[in-house]
């Protein structure tokens, strides 16, 4: 009989404690979320290009063909600085630099020939109204051909699309959210989750009149006209993946 009542009262013990723990803690309450999506765009002009030329020097060394390629590389950009502008960026680099042996085949076995230098050169400015005159005066000096023509927009501090399309797609984000969730019976809450993106679409197709090396094989009337370079606009979308806990 002694026995019995002391194992009652440790039982007793025990599921009192448990009793007590359960009461004590109390369970988050659950919360919903809603998602939402927003995105925001804006057309604008470019206000920056680069284009990009190619020089072939080839002879029967490499060092001949790399100093005749760095002498006529050294000429178009003497002539291109004559282009520069104190209120607008133009900068001058080299985008890419090969040297390529040249050889020939026969009756099964390849011989050397001789060796020839690829420089390119990248031209970066703001002055987009003189990018035909760039083309031209390059083409002039002795660039053999003009291989890319990119437009693309630079933000500046007092004027970042960027920020202000993430802003406003933010801003939208939650207004959404918010008519979502009251029309849903429910209260919006914190921030769950957030991302964002801001991209620049395509170095849009542009027009261009001339777009080739003037040599003696074109008329003198298209030696003299300029090359015509229209840009499209650049377009700019920020998007925002927001998620809200609702209650």
């Amino acid at each position: 009989m002694k026995k019995t009542l002391i194992l009652s009262a440790v039982l007793t013990l025990i599921f009192y404690q448990n009793g007590f723990n359960a009461s004590a803690t109390e369970l988050p309450e659950q919360q919903g979320f809603i998602t939402t999506f927003v995105e925001k765009t804006k057309e604008v002009d470019p206000n920056m290009a680069s284009v990009t030329f190619t020089k072939e020097n080839t002879a029967k060394t490499v060092q001949t063909a790399s100093d005749e390629n760095k002498t006529a590389v050294a000429k178009i950009n003497e002539e291109l600085a004559k282009l520069k502008n104190s209120g607008k960026k133009f900068e001058t680099e080299t985008g890419s630099y090969q040297v390529r042996p040249n050889y020939s085949y026969k009756n099964g076995k390849r011989n050397l020939i001789d060796y020839t230098v690829i420089n390119s050169v990248v031209v970066k400015t703001s002055d987009i109204d003189t990018l035909g005159k760039i083309i031209d005066v390059s083409l002039s000096a002795g660039a053999d051909r003009v291989n890319g023509l990119n437009f693309t927009y630079e933000s500046t501090e007092k004027n970042n699309i960027c920020n202000d399309l993430i802003w406003l797609a933010t801003h939208e984000t939650r207004e959404i959210a918010k008519v979502a969730a009251n029309a849903a019976g429910h209260e919006l809450k914190r921030l769950r989750f957030m991302s964002t993106s801001c991209v620049q679409q395509g170095n849009n197709p542009i027009v261009m009149r001339n777009y080739a090396m003037k040599s003696a094989a074109l008329s003198d009337e298209a030696q003299n006209t300029e090359t015509s370079v229209t840009p499209h606009k650049i377009k700019i979308k920020a998007s925002i993946n927001a998620e809200y806990y609702v209650k």
